[in-house]
């Protein structure tokens, strides 16, 4: 098997991901700083909310598609306590 194009692809996504980020930071700093609040949303998961829960300026992350389809094989009350500490650990210091 020859895997260089499938590393390709993900060292690809992964610079697309960092600078969608980097995007994402820039338009959150300037929004703060036009003295709007940030929410954040559509398409966080428990895999990619970490980067976007470290933005320290974004106030409310809206998650409620990923916590539903959890609660389904997990419960409510451990879906939402599992993306919890998903945002959480990515805003510790």
């Amino acid at each position: 098997m020859r895997d260089g194009s499938f590393v390709g692809v993900l060292a690809e996504r992964e610079e697309q991901a960092l600078a969608a980020l980097e995007r994402l930071r820039g338009a959150t700093a300037h929004a703060r700083a036009a003295g709007l609040a940030v929410h954040a949303g559509h398409g966080l998961t428990y895999d990619n909310v970490g980067p976007v829960a470290a933005i320290r300026e974004i106030e409310e992350l809206n998650i409620g598609h990923s916590i539903v389809s959890r609660a389904l094989m997990v419960g409510m009350e451990r879906a939402v306590r599992e993306m919890r500490q998903a945002a959480d650990a990515a805003r510790v210091d």
